[in-house]
């Protein structure tokens, strides 16, 4: 029955959508291009996804600057990654929305907070709207009204763009910062009629954010020796995840072997988690897994000697800020969702099942004991071993150090 809901959900999307999309053709016939740069003024960013994804789209979002230079950027994201978004300086303004929310009954109580936010965005008239989201991020792009709306159409409702952009995420094997810029200059050239760099050129690095300047100066107390910041869920997918024995097993040796603290990080729903690592380690750890917002999080990662995490929006977040990561792979494939920059390392089995995550499902075991294998095969000695190398260079046990005075 609820494949048959969803089925016809689906099929009532398609078809209003592709009303919607012949309607805004008369209503608003499109213009000739290619268009002078001066007459795109106000310009529309959607990301509603995780943390990681918010941070992969800061290249972009720059890249819109400077491909329009005289628009205003706004950006629709979801209300906990807004902090980071905001951290983008070209960014003009955040629109929030819980699109998730509505995934559940529970959700048509708040369905004023969707037409407010719908409505506020009609009523900036947008010249450009475009969408670096998947299906939700079409959906908004059409609600948005604006003149002209871009994206990949195979992600979304036909009628939801009227400039639709060729391909689908991740089908070249790229990665997703390069995707959102690949995206961003497709949409320039269609409009201006201008060449683009591509994603080699120096704009794919993901822009290296200031602590102290967009999360606040307020310091989170950890003292003065250095940590490791530890973050032993993942969202979207169990198979993201490294066996929490692993977890408490490498915590001790750190602890014992290399003298740091660790600290977990997490969101709420990973409390089990936390139980379950603090039952397993010998050793004490700080635990604060659901109990920081996202800017708390930005300033305790931006204190850290290393970050250690699977893919997960904490790994990437650390990344931005300037940290020494190491991060552990199974499902996800880190070509498409990797750390970026030298002072990132990424570890992974490389099972001949591995990677197997498409987008379309949560990131899930598919063998048929559902064993992740590509988990369990990347051993504590190994993470150790990785870790060790970054703690042993005194660079990082500095920039740490100087790190969690100054925020």
């Amino acid at each position: 029955m609820k494949a048959l809901l969803r089925r016809l959900a689906a099929t009532t999307a398609r078809t209003i959508f592709a009303i919607y999309g012949l309607w805004s053709l008369f209503r608003r016939p499109r213009l000739d291009l290619p268009l002078p740069a001066s007459s795109i003024r106000r310009v529309l960013v959607i990301r509603l996804d995780l943390m990681g994804d918010a941070v992969f789209s800061a290249p972009a979002v720059e890249a819109v600057a400077r491909h329009f230079p005289n628009a205003e950027i706004d950006v629709l994201a979801l209300p906990y990654t807004a902090p980071l978004v905001r951290a983008i300086p070209v960014v003009h303004h955040v629109y929030e929305l819980d699109v998730n929310a509505y995934r559940r009954l529970l959700g048509l109580g708040r369905l004023g907070a969707l037409f407010r936010t719908v409505q506020a965005l009609r009523k900036r008239d947008y010249d450009l709207v475009i969408s670096l989201s998947r299906l939700v991020g079409g959906i908004f792009a059409g609600l948005s009204g604006g003149r002209w709306r871009a994206g990949a159409a195979q992600e979304t409702y036909w009628g939801c763009y009227n400039l639709p952009s060729p391909g689908r995420r991740y089908a070249p094997g790229q990665h997703e910062v390069d995707y959102c810029l690949a995206l961003v200059g497709w949409v320039a050239e269609q409009v201006l009629g201008t060449q683009w760099g591509g994603p080699e050129s120096p704009e794919r690095g993901i822009p290296v954010l200031s602590a102290t300047r967009f999360f606040g100066a307020t310091a989170v107390e950890l003292g003065q020796s250095p940590y490791v910041v530890v973050v032993p869920g993942a969202s979207n997918g169990t198979a993201k995840q490294w066996p929490i024995v692993y977890w408490a097993e490498l915590a001790d040796r750190l602890g014992a072997e290399c003298g740091v603290e660790v600290t977990l990080c997490g969101g709420n729903e990973e409390r089990g988690l936390a139980e379950a690592f603090k039952s397993l380690a010998k050793r004490p750890v700080r635990d604060l897994i659901g109990q920081t917002s996202v800017s708390e999080l930005a300033r305790i990662v931006a204190g850290a000697a290393v970050v250690v995490a699977g893919d997960t929006g904490p790994l990437h977040l650390a990344v931005s800020l300037g940290r020494p990561t190491v991060g552990i792979y199974g499902a996800t494939d880190p070509v498409n969702t990797g750390p970026l920059g030298d002072r990132s390392r990424v570890l992974r089995a490389g099972l001949a099942c591995s990677p197997c995550y498409d987008l379309r499902s949560p990131a899930e075991c598919k063998l048929p004991d559902r064993s992740v294998a590509c988990m369990w095969k990347v051993s504590p000695a190994e993470v150790y071993a990785a870790v060790a190398t970054v703690l042993k260079d005194r660079e990082a046990f500095a920039g740490g150090a100087s790190l969690v005075e100054a925020v």
